[in-house]
């Protein structure tokens, strides 16, 4: 299967400001298509009644979800306006329309480019833009046919023969016309597009009309019965397209004097619009350069968060921090909540070691600090005797696990008044085992036994693995 050719360009080529006329948009050719009251096309919120091609189309306008309520209003009350819409319409849904047009003076953004359409702007409404304009017919679908919204013709035929009628609305009809022109110019048109209708040609306005209305009513409303805009030369078959001699095709879409009066006045009207707009911005600028010294903009104070905290003020860390110093408890307490007892966090702690920064509690458990294994003594300057075992019962002193020098650091750190004398400090088993192993670290280092010999100990080892639990004397 051949692949799709990429869809024509025939938007209008037009510079920002440069009125359209009927020429542009063939109006000739839609003034037939619009004006044809022959009730032939189905609507599915309106049973069996038929409905002109006009008013289906209209109708398709006003039931999108995107179309304004006041486009809705103008739509129902005012049938010139509802007429000059659809034209506008349809000639944006086939692509004649670019997307950066514009048709109200009004309009201030760059995007855009204004342009008049004298003979669509016999009221006062608002035509809206471009895309405005074809995002209401894209989204004009039958009910139910968002997730499935037919994009070939074949799949178009397929559903009217299931009996489905209609298959779809009129625009989305029109953008699948437009989506496969050169298709649907091989299958009913001998040397031409679907698009090249809405191009000046040479071919009359009013067969070019009859030929696009039954096209739409072949696949709007299916080739079972008979199409009303068939030829009435040749009935069950397509309506011939009429040539024109080149007078006559000077006759059609001639622009009348009072819509180039009007496309003038409007092009005057937008003009003054946008002059009065640079004029206002301009003078703002001015006012606010005058406003702060030197020309330059005083930056805008930056707004203060407002939330949970936003009503706290300055004052609400200070009223934190006063709480916080009276939550504090006294040293003497704290102290005492933090001396352990020696019998009962030892015994069930062990040779375990807690954390530098807080002291451990008994349901806690870490790895045991395990120092590495020592290096073979080497031989001592001094003979050092094995300390003797002694029982528990002679010592003077309360004795329980011994401690590591790590964890009686802790100890004394956690219940120490750093304020208090030295000369103070408790002399209990647990300090003197300290001092006994700062002496053996010494003595190591040194590699010969300390001088004279601590009072009350046995002769000190050189190294710390020669150590007995119990290094004290009677």
């Amino acid at each position: 299967m051949p692949a799709r050719r990429a869809r024509r360009s025939v938007a209008i080529d037009h510079s920002d400001g440069e009125p359209i006329t009927r020429s542009d948009i063939q109006f000739s050719f839609l003034s037939h298509v619009f004006a044809d009251e022959t009730k032939a096309f189905s609507d599915p919120e309106a049973g069996p009644t038929k409905l002109s091609f006009r008013d289906l189309y209209i109708n398709a306008i006003l039931r999108s979800p995107k179309a304004k309520s006041v486009l809705k209003e103008k739509l129902a009350a005012l049938p010139t306006f509802a007429t000059d819409f659809a034209m506008l319409s349809l000639c944006t849904n086939v692509g004649r329309v670019a997307a950066t047009m514009s048709f109200f003076a009004e309009m201030r953004t760059a995007q855009r480019t204004y342009h008049p359409i004298p003979c669509l702007q016999r009221t006062n409404g608002n035509l809206l833009d471009a895309p405005r304009i074809k995002h209401i017919l894209k989204t004009s679908v039958l009910e139910g046919e968002t997730k499935n919204v037919l994009a070939t013709p074949a799949q178009v035929l397929a559903r009217v023969k299931a009996g489905q009628v209609p298959p779809t609305t009129l625009p989305n009809l029109i953008f699948v016309f437009a989506n496969h022109s050169a298709q649907i110019g091989r299958d009913h048109l001998s040397d031409m597009e679907f698009l090249d209708l809405f191009l000046p040609n040479d071919t009359s306005s009013a067969s070019r009309a009859r030929f696009f209305l039954w096209l739409c009513y072949h696949y709007h409303e299916g080739t079972d019965g008979t199409n009303p805009f068939c030829d009435p030369e040749s009935p069950g078959s397509a309506p011939r397209l009429a040539a024109l001699t080149p007078a006559q095709a000077v006759l059609e879409n001639v622009d009348p004097d009072e819509e180039k009066a009007l496309g003038s006045r409007l092009v005057v009207q937008r003009e003054a619009i946008v002059q009065d707009h640079l004029l206002k911005e301009s003078a703002k600028e001015s006012k606010a350069k005058e406003s702060t010294p030197g020309g330059t903009p005083t930056p805008a104070k930056p707004r203060a968060k407002r939330g949970a905290n936003a009503k706290a003020g300055p004052s609400a860390p200070l009223k934190r921090k006063a709480h916080a110093v009276k939550s504090e408890e006294p040293d003497e307490i704290r102290l005492k909540k933090l001396e352990l007892d020696d019998n009962e966090d030892f015994a069930s702690i062990g040779p375990e070691v807690s954390s530098p920064l807080r002291p451990i509690h008994r349901q806690e458990r870490h790895t045991p600090l395990r120092e590495p294994p020592s290096p073979p003594p080497p031989p001592t300057l001094f003979p050092v005797s094995p300390p003797e075992l002694h029982s528990h019962r002679y010592s003077p002193y309360k004795h329980s696990r011994p401690r590591t020098m790590l964890q009686h650091a802790w100890h004394v750190i956690a219940t120490s008044d750093p304020l208090a004398d030295s000369d103070e400090e408790p002399d209990d088993e647990h300090v003197r085992r300290d001092q006994a192993q700062r002496l053996a670290v010494i003595a190591r280092l040194r590699r010969k036994a300390p001088t004279p010999e601590p009072e009350g100990l046995r002769a000190i080892p050189l190294h710390l693995d020669q150590w007995h639990d119990d290094l004290f004397m009677l």
